[in-house]
Order: structure tokens, then sequence, then C-alpha cells
């Protein structure tokens, strides 16, 4: 009866490690949703900073945060990268 206990509780565990270690979403998924995040922000920015401070700050503006959701997405992935070696 132990045996069968520990079998259990060792297939458990690696189920578990191999959870851990795969990814909850692929990275072709993840980069749409990102487009798809980014275009939405530079549009809501635009949308909001065009009629206080005209069209080349409001570009500007749009373009910084639609880029920045950017940086955060490939920052994460290189420090996850970094952290798992």
């Amino acid at each position: 009866m132990s045996k069968n206990k520990k079998m259990r509780s060792n297939k458990q565990s690696n189920q578990k490690d191999e959870l851990r270690t795969e990814p909850w979403i692929s990275m072709r998924s993840g980069i749409i949703i990102i487009a798809i995040t980014s275009l939405g922000m530079a549009v809501l920015t635009a949308i909001q900073v065009i009629p206080v401070k005209g069209w080349v700050e409001g570009l500007l503006w749009s373009v910084l945060f639609g880029a920045l959701i950017w940086v955060v997405f490939f920052g994460m992935n290189f420090i996850n990268r970094f952290f798992r070696r």
C-alpha cells in the first residue's frame, strides 16, 4: 500500500514540475494579444491626447505607450529566460 502511495506522490510531483516549466500560453498567441493591446493603447492614448496637445504630440505619446507595452513584454521574456538557466 505504501509503495502505491509513494508512486502516486512521485507521479503527482513530476506532473507539477512539468506544469511549472510549461508556458500556459504559446508565444504566437502572446504576440497576437500584445499586438492588439498595444494598438488599443496607442489609439486610446491618441484619442485622449490629440484634442489637448495637438496632432504631433498626441501621435508621439500614442506611439510611446504602444511601444512600451512591447518593451515590457520582451523585457519580461528576457528576465524569465535569464532566471530559468
